[in-house]
């Protein structure tokens, strides 16, 4: 009977670690799998900008002037690498035009682009390949937090085929970076305050109650690779001064509000990592101007009411994300059906979300459930206080919840007495898992999702089919920044011989004879009316008139 158990036990781990390796090994071919299927959104589009050295002030004056300029060559310039321009120029573009984005990443992005090729499934790659130092990252942190390798295997498979993180190792942005660095950081921080284990401490049945490994003092050579890694966090993403706030704030609190050893080494690393950072901070107050012209400046705002709702959605899609427009869900043709399944999805993951902070709160010491929650907790409160509330400004928070859930169902099946109980608490793994396989398989064959930024892409597939028809087509469209990311981006789903016709101001169009058709893209009542009254053309809609995405002019 014992020997039948141990065989039993054997078999059980065996096809854990399978099923463990087959659930990493399909979410590392979601990340890969389609790479150039959906379309290259206006900020990837800026990103190969940035890329290309070329800032958008240069590619206005010189082919934003009424001029006509190929695809082929309009990309060439400006979405590709090209001798005229260096690393340099792409760090100098982003101070004078963009400061708000730290460089690390399209440094690197350029320089990966100049190794390989500018194609659309490269320079995603890129994003792809550091979201794979995710698994490793997590698997870290939550054997610092919890001294659990089933928590830790947990949230590595809970993250591999996570809709948010796939989604984002797919995107021409820093967000993947972001992430693992945030993960090292905080993996760091711990293994810095890890402090030897009381005298007589008797072992405990609770996974999260064991004590950090023993050390008898700080070590300078973490707490230095710590001030590496918020250094490299704060040139990854100005949001990593969020993350340092929330591990002072940890500090602090475990450390009994006492300014002893502990929180001056931290502020120390601190004030040495941000003055390390100090070239960056200088750019950005000498353009702050610029970012509030472009962006505007992160003001405090009294109205949480209005950013709870976006909040709850994003918390829910970390797991189940089955709708291009990013609604959650889309199921059944009747909306009072479809809001219903919603209502159900969302009230159950939030009901379980909820359980996983009280079951850490309650069975974890405090230097565990603490530092999860003020990961949850500030980031959210501060981003809601400034209106940021977005998917890829939550990293932290989104972190933070996967930890807690990996931590909730880990506990629960591990300790079960009943089999019934064990085995639902195992069918609800399951169930977050398969969502997820689920959301990641739907979403790797659409064209079309939520991070594309839809307003600004969502027709650009049925355009560009319509303008590729065309024999010898020629495409106009004028504005200022907002409609130079507009055209790059749809410009890599036209033909590379047709023509663009770009103008700053609706006078400087002038429409050249020997096209075969002529097309208005993304018209503004100016140039309609430069073109129809002053110039005495037709035009006439022939895609979307409500929205003005496409029109035809004719003599």
């Amino acid at each position: 009977m014992n020997t039948k158990s141990i065989q039993n036990g054997r078999l059980h781990r065996i096809s854990l670690k399978i099923l463990i390796v087959v659930i990493l090994i399909t979410g590392i071919w979601f990340r890969f799998t389609n790479l150039d299927r959906k379309v290259y959104s206006f900020d990837e589009s800026i990103t190969s900008l940035r890329i290309s050295g070329y800032t958008w002030t240069e590619m206005v004056q010189q082919d934003f002037q009424g001029k006509t300029i190929s695809v082929a060559d309009f990309q060439r310039k400006y979405q590709q690498i090209n001798s005229e321009k260096t690393w340099w120029d792409t760090v100098k573009g982003l101070a004078t035009e963009e400061p708000q984005l730290s460089p690390l990443y399209f440094i690197l992005a350029r320089f990966w682009v100049q190794l390989f090729d500018p194609q659309v499934a490269t320079v995603r790659s890129l994003s792809a390949l550091i979201s794979l130092l995710v698994f490793p990252s997590i698997y870290w942190l939550c054997w610092e937090l919890f001294r659990s390798a089933s928590v830790a295997w947990v949230a590595v498979t809970i993250i591999a085929v996570s809709p948010f993180h796939v989604l984002y190792a797919q995107e021409a942005r820093p967000y993947m970076m972001f992430a693992v660095l945030v993960l090292l950081s905080n993996a760091i921080l711990l293994r810095a305050l890890a402090k030897p284990a009381p005298t007589g401490a008797t072992p405990t049945k609770r996974i999260a109650l064991q004590n950090s490994p023993s050390t008898s003092k700080f070590s300078k050579a973490v707490w230095f690779i710590y001030a590496i890694a918020l250094t490299l966090g704060l040139y990854c993403s100005l949001l990593f001064f969020l993350v340092i706030l929330t591990h002072g704030i940890y500090v602090i609190i475990q450390e009994n509000w006492r300014f002893g050893k502990t929180l001056i080494t931290y502020l120390v690393t601190a004030t040495i990592a941000i003055i390390l950072f100090a070239p960056w901070i200088w750019v950005l107050l000498k353009n702050a101007p610029k970012i509030e012209a472009t962006v505007g400046l992160p003001r405090l705002s009294l109205s949480f009411i209005s950013s709870l709702k976006p909040l709850i959605l994003i918390t829910c899609r970390i797991f189940i994300d089955t709708h291009w427009a990013g609604g959650i869900i889309k199921s059944g043709s009747i909306n009072m059906t479809t809001d219903l399944i919603r209502v159900i999805v969302v009230a159950v993951l939030l009901l379980a979300i909820a359980h996983s902070i009280y079951s850490l709160c309650r069975s974890t010491p405090k230097r565990v459930w603490l530092f999860v929650l003020t990961a949850i907790g500030i980031t959210a409160i501060v981003l809601i206080a400034v209106r940021g509330v977005a998917d890829r400004y939550l990293v932290p928070y989104i972190l933070a919840i996967q930890i807690a859930v990996a931590y909730l169902f880990t506990a629960k099946i591990k300790v079960a007495t009943n089999p019934r109980q064990q085995k639902l608490w195992q069918l609800g793994l399951i169930a977050i898992i398969s969502s997820g396989i689920v959301s990641c398989a739907v979403s790797s064959q659409s064209q079309l999702w939520w991070n594309k930024y839809p307003s600004s892409t969502k027709y650009n597939p049925q355009v560009a089919a319509i303008v590729n028809q065309a024999k010898k087509p020629l495409v106009i469209t004028h504005g200022g920044n907002n409609i130079t990311g507009k055209i790059l981006s749809v410009s890599y789903l036209l033909k590379p011989q047709v023509q663009l016709l770009l103008a700053v101001k609706p006078e400087q169009v002038k429409i050249p004879d020997g096209f075969s058709d002529v097309f208005l893209y993304r018209a503004t009542e100016a140039l309609k009316f430069e073109l129809e009254k002053v110039q005495k053309y037709k035009i006439t809609s022939i895609y979307k008139p409500s929205d003005g995405w496409l029109w035809r002019v004719e003599k």
